[in-house]
């Protein structure tokens, strides 16, 4: 009798170690072609992206050139009464 359990058992073992080695290279692979799609994606964002960004600036460049403009007549404006203004005069310390 421990002559049919010792036959199933090497069975058993080498039936779990060819489904492991079917287990290991089926997660190798998988993990492969999530690479190669991650690098693939990357690597077109980053040749891509600077080309997007440029006509989406130039896109808006007259929107940004109106902002732009708006901003320095605001800080102009506001530094003309502050450099007219006297200087505050200070309290003496109270000993």
């Amino acid at each position: 009798m421990t002559d049919g359990t010792e036959m199933t058992l090497a069975a058993l073992a080498k039936k779990i170690d060819e489904q492991a080695r079917f287990t290991r290279s089926v997660s190798i692979i998988c993990t492969l072609s999530i690479l190669g799609v991650m690098f693939y994606t990357l690597t077109e964002m980053f040749s891509n992206l600077p080309n997007m960004i440029i006509l989406q600036f130039m896109g808006n460049l007259e929107k940004i050139n109106q902002e732009w403009k708006a901003i320095d007549n605001s800080q102009k404006t506001k530094v003309k009464p502050s450099a007219a203004a006297p200087a505050p005069a200070t309290a003496a310390p109270v000993k």
